[in-house]
Parts: C-alpha cells; sequence; structure tokens
C-alpha cells in the first residue's frame, strides 16, 4: 500500500539558496502549509554552503508570493519557518553527510517516529553523482532493513545526451531502486497536463475520433517571451532541443498519443507512454535537414559573449508515430525563447472532408497560461445564406473552478510523499528520448550551417513555419484567444 500524504516525513532540499528552491519550492510548500496538506510530523531541511539564515529565506519566499499576486497568511508563513532547519555543509564532501544524517536522526527523535526521507536535488548536474553517490554512502538510501522510505527528486536534465543519461542511469540504480528516483518534469503535473488522460478516455466522442481516421496533424508548442534571462553558462550547454523537447514535450506527447491503459496506476500508464515513444519512427542522420529546424534570436551571442556560439534557442521538429492509430499523423513539435507570446499548447486539427483551411476545425489543450481547452468548430451564419464562420465552445480553469489551483510543485511533492510515481518519466522513457534525438544532436554539432537567426518577439526563425508547410499546414498562431476572460496572472 502506498503511503498517504499524511505520512511524517523529512525533505531536504540540496540548493536550498538557488533560484528553483526560493521561487518554486518554498512557495509550494506555503500553499500546502496553508491548505493543511503537509504531515503533521513533517520537517524541511535546507543544506547551505554559507551560514543559514532562515528569516532571510522565509523573506524571499514571501516576496515571490507577492509577485504571484497570493495573498500571504503571516500565521501560515510562521509555521512553515518553524519546520525549517539547516545544515551548513558542503555537498560534494562525504564526511559532510554526517552532519546530515546526524540532523535526521535529531529530527527523528523530536517527531518521536522515523520520518520518510526525501532528498530534492535543486542543484546543477554536475553535482548530481557527487550527492548521489554520497547519500549513499552515509547510508541515507534506504535499506531492506529499514522501516521508512527514502526517494531521491532529482530535476532535468537528465543528462546532455544518450551516451552521458544512460551512465547517470546506471550510477543513480547502483545507489536507489527505480522505484525510489522521483524524476522530475513539472510540465506534467500542471493541472491542465493531468486532465489529458480524464479528456481523452473519460469521454467517448473524444475518444472516438482520436487516431488517423479524423486527425489531420498535432502541434504541441512550448513559447516563452523571456530570453536566457542571464543564464548563459547553463544555456551555452544545453540548448533548446535539450532543455525543452527531449523532456517536456516528449512527455506531452506520449500523454497525448498512447494507447489506453488497462488501469490508471503507475505502472500501467508509464508501459503505454513507453510503447508509444518507442513507436516514433526513428530519424535516420540524412534526414535530419527535412524534418527539424533550428534557431537563435538575435542578440544571443552578444548575450552570452560568444559571436561564434551555434546553441539554438529555438527548435521544431516534425515526427511520426508508426503504429495502426497513428500511422501518417504528422507530429509538429516546437519550442523558443524570445518569441512572441508566453504559451504552452496542443493543438490537434482534425480532417476536413470538404477541403475547406484545416484550421476551421480545433481542439486547444491550453497549458499556460489562461489554461483551459477550446474546440474550434464551423457554425452557419445568421441569415439566408450558408455561409459559415468559425465558433468556439471552451472551459476555463479559473472560470469553472472554485478556489486556489494547485501548482505544479505543489502536485510533485504531494505526489513524492505518496510514493507515486505516475507523472515522473522513468528511465526508459528518459532513454527512448535521448535515442530518439541523438541524430538531431549528432547532425547539428557536426554541420557548418549555424542557427538561423530570428527577431525577438516573433515566432521563430522562417524555416519553422516552412517545415510545417512542407507538411501541408502552417503553425498555430492566434490560440492566445483561448479563455481571454479568464487570464491567469502574470507568472
Amino acid at each position: 500500500m502506498k503511503p498517504s500524504a499524511t505520512t511524517p516525513a523529512a525533505l531536504v532540499i540540496f540548493g536550498a539558496t538557488g533560484d528553483l528552491a526560493q521561487h518554486m519550492l518554498l512557495p509550494a510548500l506555503y500553499h500546502l502549509e496553508s491548505e493543511g496538506l503537509l504531515p503533521e510530523k513533517f520537517a524541511i531541511v535546507g543544506i547551505f554552503r554559507r551560514e543559514p539564515d532562515v528569516t532571510e529565506i522565509i523573506q524571499e519566499a514571501e516576496i515571490q508570493l507577492l509577485r504571484s499576486h497570493s495573498e500571504v497568511d503571516l500565521d501560515v508563513l510562521a509555521k512553515l519557518k518553524a519546520r525549517i532547519h539547516t545544515v551548513k555543509m558542503d555537498s560534494t564532501n562525504p564526511d559532510h553527510f554526517k552532519l546530515l544524517a546526524a540532523k535526521l536522526r535529531e529530527l527523528d527523535k523530536i517527531a518521536e517516529v522515523k520520518l520518510n526521507h526525501l532528498f530534492y536535488l535543486a542543484i546543477p548536474p554536475s553535482i548530481f553523482k557527487s550527492v548521489i553517490g554520497n547519500l549513499a554512502s552515509a547510508g541515507l538510501n534506504g535499506s531492506k532493513n529499514d522501516d521508512r522510505e527514502s526517494r531521491i527528486l532529482v530535476e532535468k536534465p537528465f543528462g546532455d545526451d544518450y551516451d552521458s543519461a544512460k551512465d547517470l542511469i546506471a550510477f543513480m540504480s547502483e545507489h536507489f531502486e527505480e522505484k525510489q528516483i522521483f524524476r522530475i518534469d513539472h510540465y506534467l503535473a500542471k493541472e491542465t497536463a493531468q486532465n489529458i488522460l480524464t479528456f481523452r478516455f473519460n469521454n467517448p466522442l473524444i475518444e472516438g475520433m482520436w487516431s488517423r481516421q479524423f486527425i489531420d496533424h498535432i502541434q504541441i508548442t512550448a513559447i516563452e517571451k523571456i530570453g536566457i534571462m542571464g543564464r548563459a553558462a547553463f544555456y551555452e550547454n544545453i540548448g533548446a532541443l535539450r532543455d525543452f523537447v527531449q523532456s517536456h514535450l516528449m512527455q506531452l506527447m506520449a500523454l497525448v498519443m498512447m494507447e489506453y491503459p488497462e488501469d490508471l496506476t503507475s505502472e500501467a500508464i508509464h508501459r503505454e507512454k513507453l510503447l508509444l515513444l518507442e513507436s516514433i519512427e526513428q530519424i535516420a542522420p540524412k534526414h535530419v535537414e527535412d524534418i527539424a529546424v533550428r534557431g537563435q534570436y538575435e542578440g544571443y551571442t552578444d548575450e552570452v559573449e560568444k559571436p561564434d556560439s551555434t546553441v539554438e534557442t529555438f527548435a521544431a521538429l516534425k515526427l511520426e508515430v508508426a503504429n495502426s492509430r497513428w500511422g501518417g499523423v504528422p507530429v509538429l513539435l516546437r519550442t523558443g525563447k524570445s518569441t512572441a507570446t508566453k504559451a504552452t499548447e496542443i493543438v490537434v486539427a482534425f480532417k476536413d472532408r470538404t477541403r475547406r483551411s484545416i484550421s476551421d476545425n480545433l481542439l486547444i489543450i491550453r497549458i499556460q497560461p489562461n489554461e483551459g481547452i477550446s474546440l474550434k468548430l464551423l457554425a452557419k451564419k445568421p441569415g439566408f445564406t450558408a455561409e459559415v464562420q468559425p465558433v468556439q465552445m471552451e472551459f476555463c480553469y479559473s472560470g469553472t473552478f472554485d478556489g486556489h489551483q494547485p501548482d505544479a510543485y505543489q502536485r510533485v511533492f504531494m505526489d513524492a510523499m505518496r510514493g507515486d510515481q505516475s507523472l515522473f518519466a522513468t528511465s526508459a522513457e528518459v532513454m527512448a528520448s535521448w535515442k530518439l534525438l541523438q541524430p538531431v544532436l549528432d547532425a547539428w554539432k557536426l554541420s557548418d550551417v549555424p542557427p538561423e537567426v530570428y527577431k525577438e518577439g516573433s515566432w521563430g526563425p522562417s524555416g519553422s513555419e516552412q517545415l510545417a508547410q512542407n507538411f501541408g499546414t502552417n503553425w498555430v498562431n492566434d490560440s492566445q484567444h483561448v479563455c481571454p476572460k479568464h487570464p491567469a496572472p502574470e507568472q
């Protein structure tokens, strides 16, 4: 039986002073505290390299909550602060993990129960191995004789290519079992992404049309108005394909196109997702230029102070699933920075037997912002002619559901406490994605053609539009009207 969300636990955050912890993790913990969803016996252990200041940490969390238009209850903030404990240590020094082990034993005594351990790696990938190995050496990775659960939560990227991902997975498996490893893809924890399976499988009208017989193509987009925001060192080592396509977009594609699982257990969902990912047609190196486009926004090289940088800030890709349900249906993926808008959405374009514009019949699942689902149809205009015009049927999260909508990291914490891995990527899924994209990475590395430069505030390089046109369509760039009456607050 999986533990409930009320199981006593200690959450250890490596990188407690980093942007992720300050901007996302602590605000998410605040909301869980305010809603009474944290276990009564629950401690937060922040790992610090310098002398820790809990008051400063709480103040920064309060600032982030106010920026996201959240009302801050000072009593709740005080309760959260009381849960925070600190350890000053060097995460790369094996001897320092004795300090962490001692702190966790102390918290057990205070709670008068053995606390489950959740280790959150909000740290650069370059020190993943060091921390994982040191946790194991200190006996903090759990054992068959220990009547507590030990789990490790890892932020992407999971490697930077096929070989490094394989190496990292093998290393982690030496120290933690697969059931203990929670590879975080926070896009899958967003409410609209969670609703994809419910929307598909609980609505016969939708599921009955969910195949190549009725669907012309699928578009999955994740674009941002912001640039790299000062993260030059990080972005120069990753780029758009690794940052978003390998993780977020491939996972969303799997949810949209997987077969109906025999049940909604974590194991069954992952089994079908993996089968889908393994059914995607492999990319031949000689065909990379026909199905993949990379771009770089104007001024990027100045920003990173590398005039000859060929790192892509925009990537577009055409894939196809070779199975009986989806064969022949193009899937277009794109992601980019410094574009015209911020949007993460899935567009399903239905076949038009009347040969009108393909964009007349669309299902749009908006992941963010203004979360909702919109169905674009044709209706006859009032009057004495047969003229038609597009109409829209939609539901919006903010207008339909009352109260606070949990953010992605609240769901991450709740599922990790429960031990539910449904929304976390398995090692097999990670490897399947890297295997598929490795030919693209290799081709771009060897190519003497630099990324196409595009203007900031545009829809990306012209090659992206040409890619869509080569497969008989255009990108849907006008769906910002989804749920316009219920806009989400700017983040």
